[in-house]
């Protein structure tokens, strides 16, 4: 099974697939923008599998395209949440938390 950032750099290449064959598609799926959503699984056992987000993620982000980042709030672990707010700013990304 892949991890988030293989997930989200196939997720970047499967809409700069569909921008390049743009020709005579629905231009309303071109115009949505990439958005990450982090969230626990319903029966995810917290003490041994959290979600988590770092700085390396934001940056794959940016690397597929993606603009948000949307995380289950509470259980979603953010390494160095501070240093993932200043990438996610730096970078443009807009983070969502619910």
């Amino acid at each position: 099974m892949e991890g988030t950032d293989a997930t989200i750099l196939r997720a970047g290449e499967i809409m700069a697939s569909l921008r390049a064959s743009a020709g005579q598609q629905n231009e309303s799926t071109l115009a949505r923008v990439l958005t990450v959503v982090k969230v626990a699984k319903p029966d995810q056992d917290m003490r041994f599998d959290v979600p988590v987000i770092g700085v390396k993620t934001i940056e794959t982000m940016k690397r597929a395209g993606a603009a948000c980042l949307a995380l289950d709030a509470g259980k979603c672990l953010l390494l160095d949440g501070e240093a993932v707010v200043e990438a996610a700013d730096r970078l443009g990304i807009s983070l969502v938390a619910d």
